[in-house]
């Protein structure tokens, strides 16, 4: 993340809502362990080291590195880095750190790294023990079988003019035309749970489908090939007559702890980082004393249709509240 150096410090300036005790430091940060040794420039009482520009220049990737080879590309760099820190300075005689706008800018900056801190840094490390117990109560996502779905058109025995009828309209319309197999379902079928569905039967695997319809069901949805096919005859089962359109299919899936382990901790750091989140925002409000007043809420126009009205200062940060838990199992 690039750090706003000097704008990064500015939310304590708020003249009315600084903490006690809190100081403000616009000094350049040279990086840790390194401000020490021979001097390359000085400038107001600060100093940029041989071992810092070492340090700035390792850091940077190779091509980045190649454009500094020279004596006069090095100055370049050096006098960049003054540049911007005399530039700095010369907008906090201005008063300019107390700009809306800069101020602004800054929270924007310090809630991320707040969050990068709270939710990344001090995140606890998802063990291997918590990896299996979540693979072993979610194991359904991870350890399915091969699915189909159907949609079907279901008549009684005795109505076979009727479904054979059915049959030799669903086979005319397009493979893809589902809309049209659903209207078929909804105007004839007898099966009164799916044709409210236009005939969808969802995703069930071959020992769900054998179980509500029937073994002749399964050999039949077996023997369709492509996404779209209409069954070429009725499907005879011992409750009614189908006609079938195959509509989707799942492979199996079996994956095992070892292959799950990697999405399942994410997943759990996810969880973790959530609840943290969730904590911290509880924690903030109590002690802020937060309250939030319905009657107010009930009370602030939001016009959709009004004209949009020049900004007046700038745009407030909105953070997003935590994700809700997912539902126990």
């Amino acid at each position: 993340m690039v750090r706003l150096r000097a704008v990064v410090l500015l939310l304590p300036l708020l003249a009315c809502s600084k903490p006690s005790g809190t100081t403000v430091d616009f000094r350049r940060a040279a990086p840790p362990g390194v401000a020490q040794g021979p001097a390359v420039a000085t400038y107001a009482q600060d100093t940029i080291t041989v071992a810092e520009l070492n340090q700035r220049f390792a850091e940077m990737n190779p091509y980045a590195r190649a454009r500094y080879q020279t004596l006069e590309q090095r100055r370049d760099y050096v006098e960049g880095l003054v540049r911007f820190e005399l530039l700095s300075r010369e907008a906090i005689k201005r008063g300019l750190h107390n700009d809306p706008d800069v101020v602004e800018a800054a929270k924007r900056v310090m809630v991320q790294e707040l969050l990068k801190q709270e939710l990344d840094e001090q995140a606890d490390a998802i063990t291997d023990a918590q990896v299996k117990a979540y693979y072993e109560s979610h194991k359904d996502d991870y350890v399915k079988p091969a699915m189909t779905r159907l949609a079907h058109v279901a008549f009684s025995k005795e109505h076979r003019a009727k479904a054979s009828d059915v049959l030799a309209q669903a086979r005319a319309l397009a493979p893809m035309d589902y809309a049209a197999f659903g209207k078929l379902a909804r105007e004839h079928s007898e099966d009164a749970a799916s044709k409210v569905l236009d005939g969808d039967l969802r995703f069930l695997s071959d020992e769900e489908l054998t179980a509500r319809f029937g073994p002749e069901l399964l050999a039949a949805s077996q023997k369709l090939e492509r996404i779209g096919d209409v069954a070429p005859e009725l499907v005879e089962t011992a409750q009614a007559l189908h006609v079938i359109k195959l509509e989707g299919r799942q492979q199996a899936l079996n994956l095992s702890l070892e292959q799950a382990s990697t999405s399942i901790r994410q997943i759990l750091l996810n969880e973790t980082r959530q609840e943290r989140y969730r904590a911290l925002l509880e924690r903030l409000k109590a002690e802020a004393r937060f309250e939030l007043s319905d009657d107010g809420l009930a009370k602030v126009v939001v016009d959709p249709k009004a004209p949009t009205l020049e900004a007046k200062g700038p745009q407030p940060g909105f953070v997003p509240g935590p994700q809700s838990p997912p539902p126990a199992r």
